[in-house]
Order: structure tokens, then sequence, then C-alpha cells
């Protein structure tokens, strides 16, 4: 069965996650065998059988958020073999020779599966190592100093062998080889030197703890369009909107993947619409409150935009679904169990630009946040589809003297009829012998989505209205 490489976001975890329930729920049915902090390997049910599979691939990587590229494995080297053949210092020689000729055999065979005719052509090739981390010795000083200049040559000297007419490869900036500070391509160099082309490829190279997967991309996300929509739309708020990628992961884990078009889908938060944009792009029919007149205004402006891009047709009464409404009163502005779903990310606070105290911190979740996440979760109970889920953030605050401070988002949901549901199945993955690469039960609950030093974290959490309502 054929296995296929998955290059994942810089959240490595919420990307497996987010991976694995498209995985379990959607048509595109399919396992985790393997993993990285850079890659996941898996094999598919039933896509493998599609002569047109590599449409179901771009439909698959269009669909995930979390996800770079999408790549088909045509082979795998053991670690063992690997180390071998490209060990931190080499004693003996011999060895490492004929192990690397036994490397070079299996990327021979593998040429003429890449691209779709070798003689007398013109190939131009890139290679991308992704390893276990970045910041391992081993990668740094040598998959980046000793691994890629060789494939780079023997690549290309394969190529000629097998009768190309000329074979190039993409040379990487020299100083980031010698520091052993360099990343693969990222998915705007593919598009740019056309490395989908029959005569270009980008031939990928991911390890795990397991051993060397060989594979060729075949799909990647478009940075561009997403860039486009968080630049462009004539209402923005850079300093506190969600990425355009963290909100298409969060709507994946609503579990609505058939006849979107007829999903209602809520952001009782809706700011400056991020979610609402992302949304409308996944098919989904959008509705959004906000109790600031403002930002209802120019959520509608904002979605004029994107419709007006797309030339697509504005929604009937598209106004009408974007409304001021204070958050108590959500469930007096539409039916009861009108939605399929809720994604938001409620006001989390001030903007700290530095830590604020422990004590404005508490003062901060007790007098604000705690009531207005439960004001959310009783009203969402009211106007969602029993089994309907919320994907919502809550804030993690770091604090001068305190350490972080929380929430319990879990009671407040637990009181108005809602579950926690574990992002990640972890029966679905085997655990990894680095502790760095572990899934604890604990951590599935929720996953932090935070960058070094942010004062104010974001927490990721998923919860299910349960069937019976609090009405009976």
């Amino acid at each position: 069965m054929d296995k296929y490489i998955f290059v994942l976001g810089s959240n490595f975890k919420l990307s497996l996650a987010e991976l694995d329930n498209v995985l379990n729920f959607s048509r595109f049915k399919g396992k985790i065998l393997d993993y990285s902090a850079n890659i996941a390997v898996v094999e598919f049910e039933e896509l493998h059988k599609n002569k047109h599979y590599i449409n179901d691939l771009m439909e698959l990587q269009y669909v995930l958020g979390g996800i770079q590229k999408i790549s088909k494995v045509f082979d795998f080297v053991h670690i063992n073999t690997l180390m071998e053949a490209f060990p931190t210092h080499i004693e003996k020689y011999k060895i490492v020779e004929k192990t690397r000729s036994k490397i070079l055999t299996l990327i021979n065979n593998s040429l003429p599966k890449m691209f779709k005719r070798i003689k007398n052509e013109s190939l131009f090739f890139a290679v991308s190592i992704y390893p276990n981390f970045y910041d391992e010795e081993y990668y740094k000083n040598v998959l980046v100093k000793h691994l890629l200049p060789f494939l780079n040559k023997e690549i290309m000297n394969l190529l000629k062998e097998l009768g190309a007419k000329k074979a190039l490869y993409y040379k990487y900036p020299e100083e980031n080889i010698q520091s052993g500070n360099l990343n693969p391509l990222f998915p705007h160099n593919l598009i740019k030197y056309g490395l989908f082309n029959e005569d270009r490829a980008e031939i990928i190279f991911g390890i795990t703890e397991e051993g060397m997967y060989i594979g060729r991309t075949y799909s990647c996300d478009d940075p561009s369009y997403k860039k486009k929509i968080d630049e462009e739309r004539p209402f923005k708020e850079f300093k506190s909107s969600i990425s355009p990628k963290l909100a298409i992961i969060m709507l994946n884990f609503l579990n609505l993947f058939e006849e979107r078009e007829s999903k209602k889908i809520l952001d009782p938060f809706v700011g400056n619409g991020t979610i609402l944009l992302l949304a409308t792009i996944e098919d989904f029919q959008v509705y959004g409150t906000d109790n600031d007149a403002q930002k209802v205004h120019n959520t509608y402006r904002n979605l004029n935009w994107l419709l007006n891009d797309l030339e697509e047709e504005i929604p009937y009464k598209l106004k009408n679904r974007i409304k001021q409404v204070e958050i108590k009163n959500l469930s007096e502005h539409f039916e009861k169990s009108y939605f399929d779903g809720v994604v938001t990310e409620p006001d989390l606070g001030p903007f700290f630009r530095t830590k604020p105290y422990y004590k404005e911190a508490m003062d901060l979740i007790q007098n604000k946040l705690i009531p207005l996440y439960s004001h959310a979760f009783r009203e969402v109970e009211i106007i969602l589809k029993p089994s309907g889920r919320i994907a919502i953030i809550a804030p993690i605050i770091s604090t001068i003297d305190g350490g972080d401070v929380s929430m319990n988002i879990e009671n407040i949901a637990l009181n108005n009829n809602f579950k926690v549901i574990p992002m990640m199945d972890l029966e679905r993955i085997t655990n990894k012998s680095n502790q760095r690469l572990q899934f604890q039960k604990s951590q599935v609950r929720a996953f932090l989505d935070a960058k070094k030093g942010q004062v104010i974290k974001r927490k990721i959490f998923v919860f299910e209205k349960n069937e019976i309502s609090n009405d009976y």
C-alpha cells in the first residue's frame, strides 16, 4: 500500500492532531504510521486505488490548515543504514561507501517513478531534508553538511546516467550549509521554481526515529492567498487576530466534512472576521456577532471584499447574518438548535506588552473572562444543535510574580451541558521514544498555540454539546 509524507507546520503536535482527526472522520480515511517533529507518514484506506490520486492530495491539502506539503513515498532507508552511511564520526570508510551505495541504488530505482520522462530531458530538482528535530546536532553537522551535498551531486549523476540531457539542482546558500542552519524549501519556493512540472521535482528525505523516507512532492499549501486574506482585507488587527491557518484547523475540529455548503457556522466574538473569512473559503454558511458595532461593520466589509475577490455572489441577506449582539443575549437573536458548529476566540483581555502581576491577571480572569465565557457557553448551548461542537480559544497569561495563570474552562463547559473532546485519539498513533515527540492523555485535551515570550498564550479546546439539552 502506498505511503505519503505530510510536512507539518511549526506547531507539529497541533498539526498532527488536525491531520489525525481529518483522516479519522473525513472521506480521506487513513492512518498516521510514523512521525517526527516535521513530518507524518500516512497510509490511506482507498486513496491509492484512484488513478487521479494527485487531485485527491490537492483537495486534502486545501482542507488542512496545519500541513505545508504532501509527498508520495517511493522508498525507505532504515535508521541503522542511514547512521551507518552518514555517521557522526567516520571510522570505517569501506562500510560507509558500501552503505551509501545501497542508498543510491534505492534512489536510482525511484527516480524513473518521480520523473515521467528522463531520457533526453533537461531536468531540475531540489532536495529537502526533514530531520527528527532541526535543533539536533546530527541535522546541523551531518545531514546538512554531508548528506545534502552528497544527494545533490549523486542524484544529478544518476539522472544523467539514466539518459537525461541535463540535470541541475537547487543550490542552497553556502553560508547556511556551513553553519548547519538550513530550512528545507518553503511552499512558495516550490511554486516559484515550478517544482510540480513534469521535468522538475522536489525530492524529500523525511527522517524519523525509524528511518528515512524518500518521496516526491505533489502538493503544497498556497501561503500567498492566506497572506493576502490576512494582510490585504480592508480591516485588520495584527496584534490580536488569530492566523488563517489556526482558523482552518479549528474549523476542521468541528468534524463537518460533508455538504459544508449547508452547514451553518457561528463566531459569536467575530472581531474583524478572520474565522468567518476562512469558513467562507471552506464553503460554510457563516454567521457572526460582536458587541462592538465597528467590528461588526468591519467583518461585513471584509466578507464583501473576499466574495468580490473570489467572484462569488453575496449571500442573500448577508448583512442580517453579521449582527451587533451582547453575548449574554445571543440566544434571543437565533432559533434554538440553529447552528451546526461554533468556532471562536473570545476577548482574551488587554494586549499586554509586558507581563502583568499575578493579582492583575487573576482580577482579569475572575471579573471579566469567567463571566464572559460562562455567558458564551450558556447561550451557545441553546442555539447549537445536539452533538454540535464548539472550537474555542482560552488564554493562558504569563505573570511577573506567579507563573502562568488560566481559568477552568472545562468546568464552565461542563456546567453548561458540554463535554470536552480530546483533540487526538492516542489509540490511532504510536508514541515515540523521544520525550519531546510523545503525547500524554492530559495533553490531547487541548493544544497550546504560542510563540516564545508571548504574554497571552492561546489554548485551543473542542467541546461537544450533549445530546440531551439542559431544557429537559
